[in-house]
């Protein structure tokens, strides 16, 4: 994480902040978020950040940068993801800050792992950490352990990447896990964000969220995890939100919007694309020194702060497409989304042959029957779980669609 962003974020939005508590009870909780959160394991992710603490540094200028992103690429591979590269790009870094003072150019090597989405392929959810670290108590050519900050954000990408394959999900928008280099030192030279986020604005790409995470494993006893918001980005911001209180025991502080977010998610918000910035309530004392290491974090925080993120994908990919019809060929609306008793929808029945089912989230049929000739449909769904489910219409040939979620 980078010190400067950092003072601006302590000082800058102190005075702003709103704490929500954690209401400790799932209200509206889907089942499959439920059991793929499940997945998620802190035994696991410690195993992680242990190799990349053991690489003894991570520094951006050191010599083994690309060794570490080659580990971080494999990992991915090793859970099955097919489209794993590194990214390569060259960076040029201008720093007078003792013991760090460069004037260099290095080739640096974002690491993007790919599972492509079914339906909506075009759609891109972006999660991201970087990988480098530094300190200022000792030379970071030599050690930077960094399992803070951030080993952890780049775990919980490695992490949620494992748990999607694990459980054989099948995203209807493609997921892109991103390991960024070069974050400790990007307002003196370039980053792995700014590179990646320009190289997408530019083939027009359209990415529908980015998350960074970037420092969280370290719990400061209040059981919290902060949200960094952009202005232009309500609706994330708000399901982030859902997430933590129905699908963790976290508690949640979540900061004012501003346009200024800082860290790796800015040079997305500053390509236009919409995104959110997750980390631990307050600053790691082990910050930048050689003591940020593997026994100074709480891997249960990790596991449960890495939640947040699995499950905002999960809850935007399932959802998609609930609200406009034309991100799904043959889609129409069903309203009101979500519903407790009762959907409704406008589909011109003028036989008797047309006829529904409805499917849950595990492609399962629970409830059939015939539409009645008209223009205007009612279907009760008070007896359903609560859940994501698809209502299909077979009509006049034509096989009809629509997702709607039941509180």
């Amino acid at each position: 994480m980078k010190k400067t962003a950092t003072f601006i974020i302590v000082f800058g939005f102190s005075i702003t902040g709103v704490v929500l508590e954690n209401k400790s009870q799932c209200q509206n909780s889907d089942s499959l978020i439920v059991a793929t959160l499940a997945l998620i394991s802190p035994d696991s992710m410690q195993s992680y950040v242990q190799n990349l603490q053991d690489m003894g540094t991570r520094f951006m200028i050191s010599p083994n940068r690309k060794e570490v992103a080659t580990w971080i690429m494999d990992k991915f591979i090793s859970f099955g993801i097919e489209e794993v590269r590194l990214d390569s790009f060259p960076c040029y870094s201008n720093i007078n800050w003792p013991p760090i003072v460069y004037d260099t150019t290095t080739w640096q090597y974002n690491v993007e792992a790919r599972i492509q989405g079914n339906s909506i392929p075009d759609a891109e959810i972006v999660l991201l950490g970087h990988y480098d670290c530094v300190v200022q108590d000792a030379d970071p050519m030599i050690i930077a352990p960094g399992a803070d900050d951030n080993a952890s954000g780049t775990v919980a990408a490695l992490e949620c990447a494992r748990v999607i394959m694990e459980a054989n999900y099948q995203p209807e928008q493609t997921l892109i896990f991103l390991a960024s280099a070069a974050e400790e030192l990007m307002y003196y030279g370039d980053a792995g964000a700014e590179h990646y986020a320009a190289e997408a604005q530019a083939e027009g790409r359209n990415i529908v969220m980015a998350v960074n995470n970037d420092m969280i494993a370290w719990d400061d006893g209040s059981w919290t995890l902060d949200l960094f918001n952009h202005t232009l980005s309500p609706l994330i911001t708000s399901m982030a939100i859902f997430i933590i209180e129905n699908y963790t025991t976290l508690n949640v502080y979540s900061w004012q919007p501003v346009n200024n977010v800082g860290g790796d998610i800015q040079p997305f918000l500053d390509a236009g694309y919409q995104g959110i910035y997750f980390m631990e309530h307050y600053i790691n004392p082990n910050y930048h020194e050689i003591t940020d290491i593997v026994e100074n974090c709480d891997f249960q925080y990790l596991a449960e702060a890495t939640k947040v993120s699995l499950g905002l994908i999960l809850h935007s990919d399932l959802t998609v497409g609930t609200d406009e019809q034309h991100t799904i060929q043959n889609h129409f609306t069903v309203f009101p989304n979500p519903s407790e008793l009762k959907i409704h929808f406008s589909l011109d029945v003028t036989d008797q042959y047309a006829t529904y089912q409805i499917v849950n989230i595990n492609g399962i049929t629970v409830a059939t029957g015939r539409l009645n000739q008209g223009f205007y449909h009612d279907l009760n769904v008070e007896k359903l779980h609560e859940g994501v489910y698809s209502l299909v219409v077979n009509h006049h040939e034509r096989v009809l669609c629509s997702k709607f979620i039941k509180i």
